[in-house]
């Protein structure tokens, strides 16, 4: 193997010549090959036979630090350290001589992303794979509208804070030093292969699933052996890089990739010493964890899914074709196999919402599926919806909440719990549902994890989707797996499918039960309108709806920027009231958050006076809708709240602690204002998204969401386009809470802002300075209700 450029192909479709090279003698089967799992809390290492029998495992562990909320880090050096330890241990513990172990494979947790020196040094902790401190650049990568976001619910998004190039932007945009100095920005995986061989190289796999890599973009004459066309640089997203002015990332990343199976080469002497094995120890590629179960399930043909249980379900099919659909992602071309790609589907909370029931009532697992398993189908009556923790697919809707309908006096825990597993593998078959309908759908499911301990779990599964479920004897998918890659490279077994045969041992398979599959039909058919009939009630904790089909909840907030200043102030101000405006906007700011533009601001004292001076002919008060643009809000909340301020809007910039700032929200609501959040022209939706999300989770009311639309606090600028977008998401995410735009708003453009979601528009300009204010405000109104009926209409 002379590196990354001559290097065994896929070994799943056939033997390659460099491979020949590799190929032992395994007759005397004192032959073994290394799994290696880097997961995030631990390094596991398997020693593996030829006939996928573990013979042992070592585990070292590794910290995790969390240096801010939502922010999740790692010390490269510290998967480096806990590799050698494992491998040692199991090196020692099965009792081996370290030529015994003839090749090894490592999957890791993805999108784990370090930024790395010359010699291979992280230049920072690691961003490992659930830090979400890139929550604003996810928009900004969205924004885009790139092709190569296909991938992310056909372009409809979500991007996720997971991935490679939020990740590497928010690197750009806040360690521009760091991001300058760093020769490579890559993921654990390629840092790992790095210093095991020397050889600087992604995979395949971690690219195609969450770096928006597409092979299809690659020169299709260039191809291996076998007429497959070769990974190469032309597959990274170039045009999206380059909308986001990061196309230097195009040199930063590895320029070699090779797929999974590949030999990346064997261990250097300084490796061979560290993990106590030999140096003509061959190291094959691996990819990210839950794919590399994949193999390690034997799910490796089309009409294949593997569904790995735990907290949450994942679901991961193989498909022949390149598609692309709403409610799932993918397809991630040749991420597994090259001949095939991979979909993906997941639901958020399945295991944990079993977990909570199980502490609710205070009963062990055996006892409530014993009771259970004496339950009818169906639950007589009870139906759960499983959005305990919202809903990722098809959905994808974080918002969403669970509910326990049917319930009589005559139900028992075991009803229940039977409900909620029922409710489980009826949002399973939504996502298989989802998936056929976008052009292809499983025949087969290989399931691992923690629903397989539960076999009336397993059966309900089968049942409701009227498919075969298998379980395999081997409970870490993802370090088998890895270990099939190393065999077939080395020559063990022709092919992955070959290897599945020989190391893939199926435990228990369950057959659905054809009578009982058409009982469930029924019921999933309730189940199905569950989400849609729930839907409007999710936001009742807030104070009201936002109306469709009357001018209620439409409202024109006229700008007290605008408007003249002392007497004339409270001139403008009433005349605004009478014109129909039902909130006046009362921007405060300081320098400090909005530069000099903070010159032109009103004072709390301004709120005082107009406050005690406004009201309309038959007494009621025109609501002060406070915006407060400054760095320490909770220092102006005592005052507002005492002068008269009908709502209260700070900045979703300013917030570093949620529970802080959630405090402060309460507060506001126990002296009965209102309470918004702003959102700066510059900044993405996520952090807002986020806390209003823990905000109602806490059943903390958020009234309003304001989005400002211009770079600057000052008349006469143009709106910023990308804040339809914007609005278009958060209505969506948010439907009971008020969308306020500030903003370049002109009659031309508010029947569109109400269109895209807004039911609330703050407007200076266009009202102070009209020949009519009463017309302005009116029109205004009219143009935005119109636009907004004709989106609820639809």
């Amino acid at each position: 193997v002379d590196g990354c450029t001559s290097v065994r192909q896929h070994g799943s479709t056939g033997s390659m010549s460099v491979a020949s090279k590799r190929k032992l003698d395994f007759a005397d089967g004192d032959k073994y090959v290394l799994g290696i799992d880097g997961g995030t809390e631990s390094l596991r290492a398997t020693i593996f036979d030829k006939h996928g029998k573990a013979l042992g495992t070592g585990v070292a562990p590794y910290a995790t630090i969390f240096p801010k909320p939502s922010w999740a880090e790692q010390d490269p050096q510290a998967w480096w350290k806990s590799i050698g330890e494992a491998c040692k241990r199991v090196i020692e513990e099965c009792g081996l001589v370290p030529s015994q172990v003839c090749a090894m494979s490592v999957d890791t947790t993805c999108c784990s992303v370090v930024a790395l020196d010359d010699a291979g040094q992280a230049l920072r902790p690691c961003l490992l794979w659930m830090d979400m401190r890139s929550a604003v650049q996810t928009e900004q990568v969205l924004s885009t509208r790139d092709p190569a976001l296909k991938v992310n619910g056909d372009g409809d998004g979500p991007v996720s804070a997971e991935w490679m190039i939020p990740k590497a932007l928010w690197l750009k945009q806040h360690e521009p030093s760091v991001f300058a100095r760093a020769r490579h920005i890559c993921e654990y995986q390629d840092f790992i292969n790095f210093h095991l061989t020397g050889k600087m190289c992604a995979s395949l796999n971690n690219i195609s699933i969450r770096w928006h890599y597409r092979i299809s973009e690659c020169a299709q004459d260039n191809r291996d052996l076998l007429g497959f066309a070769k990974p190469t640089v032309d597959g990274y997203p170039k045009s999206l890089l380059q909308a986001l002015d990061l196309e230097e990332l195009l040199h930063k990343w590895p320029q070699a990739i090779l797929r999974p199976g590949d030999v990346v080469g064997t261990l250097t002497s300084r490796a061979a010493e560290h993990l106590g094995l030999s140096e003509d120890t061959v190291v094959v590629q691996g990819g990210a964890d839950a794919f590399i179960g994949m193999i390690g399930l034997g799910a490796l043909s089309p009409g294949d899914m593997a569904l790995l249980t735990g907290s949450s379900h994942l679901h991961l099919g193989v498909v022949s074709n390149n598609i692309h659909g709403k409610g799932m992602w993918g397809t991630y071309q040749s991420a597994v196999l090259p001949q095939y790609g991979v979909v993906e589907g997941g639901q958020t909370s399945t295991g944990s919402s079993v977990a909570w029931l199980k502490r609710l009532v205070n009963a062990e697992y055996q006892e409530l599926n014993e009771e259970a398993e004496q339950i009818p189908i169906g639950s007589e009556g009870v139906l759960v919806l499983d959005h305990f923790q919202g809903n990722r697919t098809p959905h994808t809707d974080p918002l969403s909440r669970g509910s326990i309908s049917g319930l009589t006096l005559k139900h028992t825990r075991g009803h229940i719990f039977r409900a909620v597993i029922e409710s489980i593998c009826f949002g399973t078959e939504l996502i298989i549902e989802t998936m056929r309908e976008n052009g292809c759908g499983p025949l087969e499911i290989a399931i691992a994890g923690g629903a397989t301990r539960s076999p009336l779990w397993l059966q309900i599964h089968a049942d409701v989707c009227g498919l075969p479920f298998r379980v395999t004897h081997e409970k870490e998918a993802p370090s088998l797996g890895c270990a099939m890659l190393a065999a077939v490279a080395v020559g063990m077994y022709p092919t992955l499918q070959e290897a599945a045969e020989h190391m893939v041992h199926v435990k228990t398979r369950i057959e659905p039960r054809p009578d009982v599959y058409l009982e469930y039909r029924a019921i999933y058919q309730k189940y199905l309108k569950l989400y849609p009939a729930l839907k409007p009630l999710k936001n009742l904790q807030g104070e009201h709806s936002i109306a469709s089909d009357t001018n209620e909840d439409i409202i024109v907030a006229p700008s007290l920027l605008s408007a003249g200043r002392g007497d004339q102030l409270i001139q403008d101000a009433k005349s605004a009231g009478h014109a129909g405006a039902k909130w006046l906007h009362v921007d405060i700011m300081n320098e400090d958050f909005v530069g000099e533009d903070a010159k032109d601001a009103l004072t709390v004292d301004s709120v005082r006076t107009l406050s005690a001076r406004l009201s309309d002919a038959s007494g009621s008060r025109v609501l002060l809708d406070c915006h407060i643009a400054v760095g320490s809000p909770a220092d102006y909340i005592d005052s507002l709240a005492s002068s008269g301020a009908g709502q209260i809007t700070f900045h979703s910039e300013t917030i570093t602690d949620m529970e802080v700032a959630a405090a402060m929200c309460k507060s506001i609501r126990s002296r009965g204002i209102q309470v918004g959040v702003a959102i700066k022209a510059s900044s993405g939706i996520e952090m807002t998204r986020r806390f209003i999300e823990y905000c109602l989770a806490r059943e903390i009311c958020i009234n309003t969401i304001l989005l400002l639309s211009i770079p600057r606090h000052v008349g006469g600028l143009p709106l910023l386009p990308m804040v339809f977008e914007k609005v278009r998401r958060l209505r969506k995410l948010f439907p009971s809470i008020n969308i306020q735009v500030d903003g370049g708003v002109r009659g031309s453009n508010c029947e569109l802002l109400g269109r895209a979601g807004a039911n609330v528009v703050v407007a200076g300009s266009a009202v102070f300075k009209a020949d009519n204010m009463q017309s302005a405000v009116g029109e205004l109104i009219s143009s935005l209700a119109r636009g907004y009926r004709s989106r609820t209409s639809h």
